[in-house]
């Protein structure tokens, strides 16, 4: 009967999410991911077949876990109380805490990588104009909190994008 290989692939996808977490792009190897995932190099490469297409899992992997926490703060949000400012604040509170996790775990540095090297699509072919607003905002902010701007400084930004947004939405 033949083993299933879904865990191993798992372990090794898990482990190259990690990689580019803590090391990004420069220190993202075959030989780190196999360490990582303690199998050995030829394992990682029968599963993925290169580190191009590796990268490129990792990408959709990413792309799509950030895209989840960003929506369940942006859905989460709007029950909490957030900073007395109504449901808006409550959302943007829960978005920015968001951002913060994803900066603090090496999410966004892993993201922004595989962004530079073309391997997450930010285009906005099929959102609608808010929704791409809003992830320019989201975008841009990760970005600057990754190259060390100042956080009171990316936080006054944010809010201050954040309420444009609301703004827009609120005209008819």
């Amino acid at each position: 009967m033949p083993r299933d290989s879904a865990p191993t692939r798992s372990a090794i996808l898990a482990a190259a999410l990690q990689t580019l977490r803590g090391d990004g792009l420069d220190g993202f190897s075959i030989a780190t991911v196999a360490q990582g995932a303690a199998v050995p190099k030829g394992l990682v490469l029968y599963h993925f077949r290169s580190r191009q297409q590796l990268l490129a899992s990792c990408g959709k992997a990413i792309a799509e876990e950030r895209s989840r926490r960003l929506a369940g703060a942006q859905a989460g949000g709007g029950a909490a109380g957030g900073s007395g400012g109504g449901p808006g604040a409550a959302v943007a509170d829960a978005c920015w805490e968001e951002l913060r996790r994803q900066d603090a775990d090496g999410t966004t540095r892993a993201w922004l990588a595989l962004c530079g090297a073309g391997l997450i699509d930010r285009s906005v072919k099929q959102e609608d104009f808010e929704e791409a607003a809003r992830n320019m905002l989201l975008d841009g902010c990760a970005a600057a909190m990754a190259t060390g701007a100042s956080l009171q400084e990316v936080r006054e930004a944010f809010d201050t994008g954040w309420l444009a947004l609301l703004d827009l939405a609120s005209r008819p």
